[in-house]
């Protein structure tokens, strides 16, 4: 699929193949025992792009019950509407609707790598958490081996190239000097292996969860405050 806007994604509501096991982005990004490790039962959650809801089914199968879900459009099909709240937004230039430290966590599966504009929705990520809250943030391995081969030979990366619906990219320098202005890093973990290649896909089970050869990865972040830079901190051009 080649890249969509949001208003494109509205109106044509593209179909997961996969939706019976949860969807190809919840398969591809999700922990929820990770995610379990960190939020609490009592805490006050917002997963963004919830899409068609299985992992807000597990927490409230795992006994969440103030849950909140932001995504592009209305994909829910697993879990219980009438225990959930949902609002439709465009988490490139709209502002979420909730007050400032609102959460006690967030979560964030395989979504950021479609925004145009992920860094308004850090900010706004940050805005709604708590102080010391927890946001757990997922994206295709970059550092995956065949991303660097491929980049390396082609120029592209085999999962941002023209037919897929992937536009942002985060290497460690961005990170470092934008989404660790906002939260400090608490673990970082890679899912089961993937090899993206017709050819070598065989050969996914026997490989490690690593940085080489992890499909996704997964950081937990903590709120931290944000300190504007000044003329005594400022980096050199």
């Amino acid at each position: 699929m080649s890249y969509l806007t949001v208003e494109e994604l509205r109106k044509l509501r593209p179909k997961d193949k996969s939706s019976e096991d949860g969807g190809s982005r919840f398969l591809g990004s999700t922990e929820p025992d990770l995610a379990l490790k960190y939020l609490k039962k009592d805490g006050v959650i917002l997963e963004c792009g919830s899409h068609l809801g299985m992992f807000t089914r597990i927490l409230q199968e795992r006994g969440f019950c103030n849950i909140h879900t932001l995504d592009f459009y209305d994909a829910l099909v697993f879990p219980e509407r009438e225990k959930l709240t949902f609002h439709e937004i465009n988490f490139n230039k709209e502002t979420m609707p909730y007050t400032q430290e609102y959460f006690d966590g967030v979560t964030c599966w395989g979504m950021v790598e479609h925004l145009e504009n992920p860094f308004h929705f850090t900010r706004e990520v940050h805005r709604v958490l708590k102080p010391g809250g927890i946001y757990i943030m997922a994206l295709p391995n970059v550092f995956h081996i065949m991303s660097r081969l491929l980049f390396l030979k082609k120029g592209v990366f085999p999962r941002w190239d023209k037919n897929k619906n992937h536009i942002f990219i985060l290497p460690r320098g961005v990170f470092e000097k934008t989404i660790l202005r906002y939260f400090d890093l608490v673990e970082t973990v890679y899912t089961k292996p993937a090899i993206h290649h017709p050819w070598l896909n065989w050969v996914s089970s026997w490989l490690p969860a690593n940085e080489w050869f992890g499909n996704f990865i997964i950081y937990v972040l903590r709120w931290k405050p944000f300190i504007e830079i000044s003329e005594k901190n400022s980096p050199a051009a």
